[in-house]
Order: structure tokens, then sequence, then C-alpha cells
């Protein structure tokens, strides 16, 4: 495989862990829509990740608004896949890229629910 074809296996591949994550963090805001923050789960490209990362409902609705956007903790972005586009106190939102990027709007469950 040229490595060309092998950084895009790579980046559609995290884009489709990211996907799961977020799919996982849709259910629970629809569980607890209104608390001040809620524990999200880090929506890293890292399979074995079960960290938590505390975000308001209005921060991940911000970071929801884009479909190839995901939360990931400081130190969990994974530059060959994504780029840094948004940081706060408490996580980063990347981007992906290349092939991910369509991973990324494809699965993305509201996406999917609009059509």
């Amino acid at each position: 495989m040229s490595p060309r074809h092998e950084l895009d296996a790579r980046r559609e591949r995290a884009a489709t862990n990211q996907s799961r994550f977020r799919e996982v963090n849709e259910r629970i805001e629809e569980l607890d829509p209104v608390s001040s923050f809620v524990e999200f789960v880090c929506e890293c490209a890292q399979r074995e990740c079960t960290k938590h990362v505390a975000l308001t409902a209005e921060e991940y609705e911000r970071v929801r608004r884009n479909p190839n956007h995901f939360f990931v903790l400081s130190g969990h972005e994974d530059l060959a896949v994504e780029e840094i586009v948004a940081r706060s106190d408490r996580w980063v939102v990347v981007a992906k890229l290349g092939a991910g990027a369509a991973v990324a709007e494809q699965l993305d469950p509201r996406q999917r629910l609009s059509e």
C-alpha cells in the first residue's frame, strides 16, 4: 500500500473510532440536557481511551455544529489525522483531515437523522 493510501486508511479509521464516541455522547446529552456540566466521553481516536470531558450543553452544541469537529482532552489529538481548530482550558477541538473528514460527516448521527 502506498504511503498516501496508508495515511488515508489511518484517517478513516480514526474518524470511525471518533464517530463511535460521538454517538455515545449524543445519547448522554439526551439523558441530561440541562446540567451546567455534563461528563462526555473523550472523542479521541484512541480506542482504549475511557477518559471523560466536562462540557456545558452550550459548549457541546458549539462543537457539534460542525460534523467534522470532535472534542478531545489536550494531548489526545493526533496531528497526522486531524488538526486543532479550537482550545479551551479543559479540552481541544479537532477537525479530521483528508479522507477522515468525509467519514466523520457520513457517520455524524445528526446528519443521518436529517436525511
